[in-house]
This record gives structure tokens, sequence and C-alpha cells, in this order.
């Protein structure tokens, strides 16, 4: 576990134990809570996968969703969408579940845990990874560095220098959590690029799809299907190809946004009525991207940006949490209190600045 992830993880279990979770889930039961998850697995921390972060242990999804079950109301994103468009009140405490991508461990291991205790999720799927035709390019760079032989690189990226330490599993790590943000600033062609070359260098490469470890496989158009005709799921759009649509051109993001809408709909009958922006910061979409999703037809939008939806969030720029890996970070997610912990903390920044 990563050093922020520890803390996260303590800081969660005081917030529990304190009883601030308990103190705001009162407080905020008309706020609704978005979580997102990925991808889940039976191993994770397999060595044939770098980066773990977006695979839960699937033992820690069951138990959250057990919690989430018997405290919260677990309702579809469509109803929260609904209610909200309509000004009509949320049932109490409601959570929200999503996926991203479209991994197959959404269907194999998470599907089953949603029918078992009779909830829903909505999960945003790139379209071309379902076809088969398009693997994320984290991925790429993930079993890249992951595969070589290579023990040192140096790379330039951005203008900086940078030297790739992948002499052992954990310091093959570091150099993926190195390069991940330096690739992100990169437009999306060049990015494209830079992973071709960066395969080259490490002598690699491309993989293909059934080069993939179990965990990082795309779920097919029948299990997808099959999920969106159970009632437990919804299928929404993640675009095409899963580019930052903040560094595509206008004509570009209206490519991803509507092929990914036309996919959705010839594969399962119905026309996908959210969507989720990838990667989904404050700088990954522009006005333009929402003014794009609304014209597509999309009647809701999600950002990754943590927050809880009120009355005034805007339907195409929903907050989101990021995955919870426990019950007591999952407590202290959907209850608020990590947000009552962060306006108590402003209010007496605010008190002290006035002394």
């Amino acid at each position: 576990m990563s050093l922020a992830l520890y803390s996260r993880s303590i800081k969660a279990a005081a917030l529990v134990g304190s009883g601030l979770a308990s103190f705001s889930r009162t407080r905020r039961s008309a706020e609704a809570t978005i979580l997102t998850f990925h991808g889940l697995s039976e191993n994770t921390g397999d060595r044939s996968i770098l980066d773990w972060s977006l695979h839960l242990n699937v033992d820690a999804f069951r138990n959250i969703c057990s919690m989430l079950a018997k405290e919260y109301r677990v309702i579809s994103l469509a109803d929260l969408v609904e209610a909200r468009s309509q000004g009509s009140g949320l049932p109490d405490n409601s959570v929200v579940i999503t996926f991203d991508d479209g991994y197959a461990s959404n269907y194999e291991l998470a599907f089953p845990i949603l029918r078992e205790f009779g909830l829903h999720a909505t999960i945003f799927v790139a379209t071309g990874f379902l076809d088969g035709v398009e693997m994320f390019w984290f991925q790429r760079v993930d079993l890249a560095l992951g595969r070589t032989q290579k023990e040192l690189l140096d790379w330039r990226i951005n203008g900086k220098k940078r030297r790739l330490y992948l002499g052992t599993y954990e310091l093959r790590q570091q150099s993926l959590r190195q390069l991940l943000p330096e690739l992100k600033e990169l437009s999306d062609t060049d990015l494209l690029a830079e992973v071709g070359r960066l395969e080259a260098a490490l002598e690699v490469s491309a993989p293909t799809f059934s080069d993939l470890p179990k965990a990082m496989r795309p779920m097919t158009w029948e299990m997808a299907c099959e999920m969106s005709l159970s009632g437990h799921v919804d299928i929404g759009g993640h675009t095409h190809t899963h580019p930052i649509l903040a560094h595509c051109d206008v004509m570009a993001m209206r490519a991803e946004i509507a092929t990914c809408r036309d996919r959705i709909h010839a594969e399962l009958g119905e026309l996908p009525f959210a969507f989720a922006y990838p990667n989904g910061g404050p700088d990954d979409f522009t006005r333009e991207t929402l003014m794009l999703v609304r014209e597509a037809g999309f009647k809701a939008a999600c950002t990754t940006i943590s927050g809880r939806v009120h009355d005034t969030v805007s339907m195409h720029q929903l907050p989101r949490y990021g995955s919870p890996e426990s019950v007591l970070e999952a407590k202290a997610t959907v209850s608020g209190a990590f947000e009552t912990l962060k306006d108590w903390r402003q209010s007496c920044l605010k008190a002290m600045s006035m002394i």
C-alpha cells in the first residue's frame, strides 16, 4: 500500500471510530454519493501487473457492498439524474455505484455480487476496448515496463530527463508512477506516439489482447448485454478509445463521443443515457466537451472530481469519489465524514485568519 493510501486508511479509521462518520451520515443524509470502481481481481498483487490501483480485491468489494446494502440506499444513476432533474428528493443516504472502462471482471466478479445484494451499478465502457481493437495506452506502458529485460532507461519527456530504474518489481512500479502523469500531459496523438517510442526503447513489442493479464481483459458485448438485461446494470459511455478529451481537437472529441454512443446502441439496442469523462479531472474536459456530450444525447456525465451530489450540481459534471479500499474507507466516504472534516478545517482557518 502506498503512503497516500495508508494515510487515507488511517484517517478513515479515525473518522469512523470517533463517531464523525455517524454524525455526518445524519447531517448530510440529503446528499448523494457516487463511487467509482474500475476492475476487480481475485489475485491482487500478481506481478504480471505493475499498477493494481485499478483492480480492487474482490473480497474488499464484497464487504463494501454488504455494508452499503445494510446501511445505505443504493440507487441507480438514472434514478439520481431523474430526481435531481425534476427537483424531487432522493431517499436519505443514497449511494450510486459506477465502474469505468469495461473490464471482464465487472461481469465475472462484480455482477454476481451486485445480484447477491440486490444492488444496481452503471458501467461506463470504452467501446473500442470491448470491440477488441483499442487497448488502453496505460496498459501498454504497464506491460512494457513490466516485461522489458532492461534494468535502466534514460528517458526524456516534456523537456525533462527521467532515469527509469527497472531492476526490481518495486522499481518498475515507481518508474510507472513517474511516467503516467507526464504522459497525461501530452496531446492524444503525441501520447500514442510516445508509448510506441517507449516500447521500442524498452525492446518490447506492442501487446495483443491475448497478451493481457486476466485482470486487464475487456468484457465482451455479450457480457454487457446480459448485465443490461438483468436490471442490475446500466451501460454508459466512456469514449471509443479512452483519450483525455481536453487533449483532443473538437472533431476528434465529437467522433470519440458519437462513436461510443453509436456502438453501445448497435450492440445493446438502446441509447446510453450517461457518460463518464476519461481520467475525469477538472482539466480533462472543456466547455466544448460538455456541449458535445449534451449534443450526443447524454442526459448526465460523471467526472472524477471528489464531491457529493447536492441540489446545485450540474448533471453533466457529476462528482464521484475514487474506489474505497476497505469498508472503513467506504463508510468515511459515503457518510460525508471526509467532507465534514474538510468543512471544519476551512471554518477553523477562516476563524483564525480573523483573529
